[in-house]
């Protein structure tokens, strides 16, 4: 990848610690930013980089209406994957509502024998 730091002191966010991130979308040439902290990434200061923004939430829910199984076969991988202890599917999505989900584990609900 090329240097991203470079980019940096031209950037403008509401939160100059986070330019960082944004440097390294553009030179990455991503065209999108995963966070929860959609605050410090809005539209107006990264959109004429060809960058958005958008919450886990919103990603994971657009993968799971674009590549339903693909997505649900990756959430089993990684349940399975899990080394110390392999939770049950209920409490496996309950962990993911605890860490901030807010409607991606109700599309999971909806398919628990995908998860198994």
């Amino acid at each position: 990848m090329a240097d991203y730091r470079g980019l940096i002191p031209d950037l403008q966010l509401p939160d100059p610690d986070d330019r960082h991130v944004l440097a390294a979308a553009i030179a990455g040439k991503a065209s999108l930013i995963v966070t929860w902290n959609l605050k410090d990434f809005p539209l107006r200061d990264i959109a004429f980089q060809g960058v958005a923004s958008q919450s886990p939430d919103d990603f994971l829910n657009g993968l799971h209406a674009t590549f339903s199984d693909a997505l649900i076969s990756s959430v089993k991988r990684a349940r399975n994957n899990l080394r110390k202890t392999m939770p049950a599917v209920d409490a496996f999505i309950d962990e993911l509502q605890q860490c901030g989900l807010k409607t991606f584990p109700s599309l999971l609900r909806q398919d628990l024998d995908g998860l198994i």
